[in-house]
């Protein structure tokens, strides 16, 4: 049993009592120690007793560092002359990363409202365990390339104790691995820290495009691991437009070979024979029948080539657009951006944001027209790729328009729905 001191005059009681003087309650915590895990509710017993020789009130409040995180049940009682009664503390420590992990000191304060300056002060030991709330935040959610792609993320502690992660890359497939910089990270509790992973992909020679999920895993042994997810949309390599130019000057190389073979070497063997025919009758050295066969070759005339097939007009530059609304439950909102007047975008990727799992409708229009409609309590992620298999086209001066609906907000203590749309694409000059 603890100890209860006087807020006042500095007196000593034990609970067997010697000499209580003119003090005329007594408290003290039925549990010496308690051990408490952040984020969930924990009861004490506080036993009261009037030791005085009157019937007493007594107001019971909180006091010391771990007042905000304590509730008494019953903040005012009365007691008769040597009466005891038990009153439920319920202390609640929040899972934040400033809920420091170890012990600290749990107290209460009882005020005699006869005798206010006969305060007593209530304490216990508060043993705070440790929590992990670890996360990964992808700043490139969504990156496109042939081969190689460079992601950077923040690995964040909201625990209450040092993260000390080593960093793995998983993808079941096995068709990307990379390296990251650095390989490992320290994080302090509500610090992060930032990491780069450099992506390869496996695989040279391919005709379509395609979609490469993987995960990011921070990990500590004896911790619950934190993950991460991005995708990586890879390019062909073979594109049509190449393949259709190698096949256009094949067919070039194969009608000059044939020109060549079929119709100019014959004619220019033909003509020389004709003049070395006509030269000789005119000496009249030799009779026709005795003149030997005479093979000339005549070096090829020039040849002027047939055209090849006919070069596409500029793509233009790659750009990417982010749209990004904040939309009360049960309201509704758009947000639009506008091509410029002297480029034509042709859009090649979408990506529709939901990361706190919200629950509505998201449209993607092109002015008026619907190009694209969710539904967004049935998207599988936080990043929701919709791929093309070719560009849409958006005219100079068309809007780009995303338009929610929020129903209910994915999280228990957010006030509406935060969506948001990446558009990726060309940016091609009208005017050149």
């Amino acid at each position: 049993m603890r100890i209860a001191q006087s807020s006042g005059d500095v007196r000593t009681l034990t609970h067997f009592g010697c000499n209580v003087g003119a003090v005329s309650v007594q408290v003290w915590f039925a549990q010496d120690e308690v051990s408490m895990h952040p984020g969930d509710s924990t009861s004490l017993s506080l036993s009261v007793e009037n030791v005085g020789d009157t019937t007493e009130s007594y107001t019971i409040i909180a006091a010391g560092l771990t007042a905000a995180w304590t509730t008494v049940t019953r903040p005012n009682i009365t007691l008769f002359a040597g009466s005891r009664d038990l009153v439920e503390v319920v202390v609640h420590p929040p899972a934040i990363y400033s809920t420091t992990a170890g012990p600290t000191a749990l107290a209460v304060r009882v005020i005699p409202q006869g005798a206010p300056d006969d305060a007593m002060i209530a304490e216990t030991i508060a043993a705070v365990r440790p929590f992990d709330d670890r996360r990964i935040t992808t700043l490139q959610p969504v990156q496109r390339g042939r081969r190689r792609a460079t992601y950077e993320f923040m690995v964040e502690n909201q625990g209450n104790n040092l993260a000390s992660c080593r960093l793995h890359l998983v993808d079941a497939s096995n068709r990307v691995d990379g390296s990251f910089n650095p390989p490992a990270v320290g994080v302090a509790p509500g610090s992060a820290g930032l990491v780069r992973l450099d992506l390869r992909a496996h695989g040279l020679l391919r005709r379509a495009e395609r979609q490469l999920n993987f995960e990011i895993e921070a990990t500590e042994p004896d911790h619950i691991p934190a993950t991460g997810r991005a995708t990586l949309i890879q390019s062909p390599t073979i594109s049509a437009r190449m393949v259709w130019r190698t096949l256009a000057l094949a067919a070039a190389v194969v009608a000059i070979v044939l020109a060549w073979f079929g119709v100019v070497r014959p004619e220019l063997r033909d003509a020389a024979k004709n003049a070395v025919g006509n030269r000789i009758e005119e000496l009249g050295a030799v009779p026709e029948a005795t003149l030997p066969t005479v093979d000339v070759t005549v070096p090829p005339e020039e040849t002027e080539q047939p055209p090849l097939a006919a070069v596409a007009a500029d793509d233009g530059e790659p750009v990417s657009y982010r749209i990004a609304l904040d939309v009360g439950v049960t309201q509704e909102r758009s947000e639009s951006i506008s091509v410029p007047p002297d480029s034509q975008f042709l859009l090649t990727d979408v990506v529709l944001q939901n990361p706190n799992g919200d629950f509505g409708t998201a449209q993607l229009l092109r002015n008026a027209d619907i190009l694209y409609e969710w539904d967004l309590g049935s998207t599988n992620s936080a990043n929701e790729f919709q791929p093309r298999v070719s560009p849409l086209p958006f005219a100079p001066g068309d809007n780009l328009v995303l338009a929610v609906e929020c129903d209910v907000a994915g999280q228990t203590t957010g006030t509406g729905c935060e969506v948001a749309a990446l558009l990726g694409g060309r940016l091609v000059p009208v005017n050149e």
